[in-house]
């Protein structure tokens, strides 16, 4: 037998590279968890750009659409407004 063989010299070898690999395993748990907070907050940036950019659509629309109307409704509504001006 080798002196290096021993089973102490073994037991020592196999908690030397259990201790490596748990050195390890910590490792890439703190690296999972930096990527999951980048995906967090990408995933959070990313919700708020699509909420404002509906908001900015609905905004839009809604000019577009009701303009029109408005100008429609203008004559109505200095109708009303001058015929209680001139009844007051």
């Amino acid at each position: 037998m080798q002196a290096d063989s021993t089973p102490e010299n073994f037991q020592q070898q196999v908690l030397s590279e259990l201790k490596q690999i748990s050195q390890r395993l910590d490792r890439l748990e703190r690296e999972v968890e930096k990527i999951d907070y980048k995906f967090d907050t990408y995933q959070k940036a990313s919700d708020q750009v699509v909420r404002l950019a509906t908001t900015i659509i609905i905004a839009a629309a809604s000019v577009f659409i009701l303009s029109p109307a408005f100008q429609a409704f203008a004559p109505v509504i200095r109708a009303l407004v001058s015929g209680e001006a001139a009844s007051g």
